[in-house]
């Protein structure tokens, strides 16, 4: 019997309603005006419950992935590419000094769950702080030595932070913190005996794991390395490609067509989600930006990204809602970044139907439970960005990791 690729069960039939930029537009600004008036007086939002569930602690959320911290930083990007926002930039010293009583999890550097990603638009906002800068700096430090090699917590979500200060800045500082950063996930790259991939063993969420998606996975490592290469030593960009390529096919689960992967092995994990965090389609945003030649590398990984994109589409929009992390504008970026790579119409037109069928949901939840979702990753804000990409796609990336 074929395999099947994906759980139905977490996805739901795509709404179908013609592109209408009017509509995406008006949703753009709807959710701008309600962050503006839904923002408490203690420098935070109301706390969504489906972000409560996850959490042992029932307080405001102040870290980047679901907290206070990434509206700030999803405003910042909206108030750069035109949209008239209110700036919150002057409650970053209290976000900061709130996670640090009350964190959303425990005290961390990370990006998305700790201080980096408190601190990055605090430095956007107020470039020349040599106290934040510090501050910052030892946050990036501190991940070095975690054996994380990911994105939410560890090195390489340091390494995007890094980067992107260095493209807008020209500091060595941010630039000696990536090259450290990809010297630490290069050493701890390793190829295992029997299957011959290479991966890296991460000790997120309790036990040591080897992942292969886009957050906490071989993909996601590969993107960031890729994205800083021109810093690092000659070639390296094509021994990355390689070890990546060569480990997604050796892991490939295929049908009809269309390419997923389980969420780890070693130990094995064998559910096949279709999200940005896990699984198609943050493998497809982690590598279609790869580089594009006439090697026969870059040949099978068009093939792999195809196929990948291809059961992104055919899984169809995911009940968890509108979000970037595991929602439908997350996988509409899978879509946006095809489109980056090839040019092809077809993938811009199936990331305009996510847009629509995600505003869908997005004001369905917004009814359900009376409130927005105030966050970045999980919620509102990240599918503003989203909306505005699919409107000038040639500048899709994704926020709080491609785009700051």
């Amino acid at each position: 019997m074929p395999e099947i690729l994906f759980d139905p069960k977490r996805h739901e039939s795509l709404i179908i309603r013609p592109w209408n930029v009017n509509f995406v537009c008006d949703e753009i600004n709807f959710i701008i005006e309600d962050i503006a008036t839904s923002a408490t007086r203690n420098g935070s939002w109301p706390t969504h419950p489906l972000d409560a569930e996850s959490y042992s602690n029932s307080g405001p959320k102040w870290a980047m992935y679901a907290g206070a911290a990434g509206v700030v930083l999803g405003l910042q990007v909206l108030a750069r590419i035109g949209y008239k926002t209110n700036s919150f930039d002057c409650q970053l010293a209290n976000i900061h000094s709130s996670y640090l009583k009350n964190p959303d999890v425990q005290v961390e550097p990370g990006l998305q769950l700790g201080e980096i990603g408190i601190l990055i638009p605090a430095i956007l906002a107020q470039p020349d702080q040599p106290e934040l800068e510090k501050r910052l700096i030892q946050s990036m430090q501190k991940t070095l030595d975690l054996p994380l090699y990911e994105i939410t917590s560890g090195q390489s979500g340091m390494m995007h932070a890094a980067l992107a200060l260095y493209r807008k800045t020209g500091k060595t500082c941010w630039k000696e913190l990536y090259v450290q950063g990809a010297d630490s996930l290069m050493q701890h790259w390793k190829q295992d005996s029997v299957s011959g991939q290479w991966l890296w063993q991460s000790k997120v969420f309790g036990p040591s794991r080897h992942y292969y998606g886009a957050c906490h996975g071989i993909a996601g490592n590969a993107n960031i390395l890729l994205q800083g290469a021109y810093l690092l030593e000659d070639d390296i960009a094509y021994l990355i490609v390689d070890r990546t390529i060569n480990t997604l096919k050796i892991a490939a689960k295929k049908n009809s067509g269309m390419t997923n992967w389980a969420l780890s092995t070693k130990p094995d994990i064998n559910k096949l989600l279709v999200q940005w965090c896990h699984g198609a389609a943050g493998i497809v945003t982690a590598l279609a930006a790869a580089p594009i030649s006439d090697s026969k590398i870059s040949a099978e990984l068009d093939e792999l990204l195809k196929t990948t994109g291809e059961l992104v589409w055919k899984a169809g929009p995911l009940i968890k809602g509108s979000n970037i992390c595991h929602g439908t504008a997350g996988n509409g970026y899978a879509f946006l970044y095809l489109y980056k790579r090839w040019k092809d119409q077809i993938w811009l037109d199936r990331a305009r139907q996510f847009a629509m069928h995600a505003i869908e949901q997005c004001q369905r939840t917004r009814i359900d439970f009376g409130q927005g979702r105030y966050s970045l990753w999980t919620g509102d804000v990240g599918l503003a960005i989203y909306l505005h990409h699919c409107l000038y796609p040639e500048e899709a990336e994704i926020p709080g990791l491609d785009l700051f």
